[in-house]
């Protein structure tokens, strides 16, 4: 009788290892990590800015300018990465100076959360447009921001915002569209008004 149970319980073993070989997956079940929706770029030349502001420059199309209550305040919103650039203008009256340090100031905050942050200068003394990129790496809430000013009359500050959770990784062609529009700004940039520009 022994043996017998023993024959029966082999063969239930094998029966249960014949079955698991036959129907056990090929690659074990695991859960996959959270997805990202993919962002398209739409295609589009740049497009003048059309706004009650003293100053201009080339954007690209898909964005519309809306105007805040304050005079020469406005933002850029762009629909297809609900991306919105917050644009403030105010005028130079012996206050140069203290406009820089705040737009400085104003970029370091975003710094706490941030992986590294790099400057780049520009200058178009034909155009009287000076200013300063701000790119912030990592998982800042404002991850590119600007200043540009004349240094006599006018003074204009600009800050991206992205309303979606901050993970650099999936916000990167996002990031890498606007380095480049914030670009077209400066080097489009013109200022109105005294100087005689548009």
């Amino acid at each position: 009788m022994k043996i017998s149970h023993a024959l029966w319980s082999v063969g239930a073993v094998a029966a249960l290892g014949l079955a698991a070989a036959v129907f056990w997956p090929d690659s074990a079940l695991v859960p996959k990590p959270k997805g990202y929706p993919r962002i398209e770029v739409p295609a589009g030349d740049g497009v003048a800015l059309e706004a009650p502001v003293p100053f201009s420059f080339t954007h690209h199309p898909n964005a519309n300018w809306e105007t805040q209550q304050q005079a020469g305040w406005g933002d850029l919103v762009y629909p297809f990465c609900q991306g919105r650039v917050q644009f403030t203008y105010v005028p130079v009256r012996g206050n140069l100076a203290q406009l820089i340090d705040d737009a400085h100031e104003l970029a370091m905050k975003h710094s706490v959360a941030a992986d590294g942050m790099s400057q780049m200068v520009y200058v178009n003394d034909s155009l009287k447009v000076y200013g300063i990129l701000f790119r912030i790496g990592g998982n800042a809430a404002s991850g590119l921001q600007f200043y540009a000013t004349d240094s006599t009359q006018h003074f204009v500050r600009g800050a991206l915002y992205v309303f979606a959770h901050p993970n650099a990784d999936s916000l990167a062609p996002v990031h890498q569209f606007f380095e480049g529009e914030f670009t077209r700004y400066l080097e489009t940039l013109e200022w109105r008004g005294a100087s005689g520009r548009p």
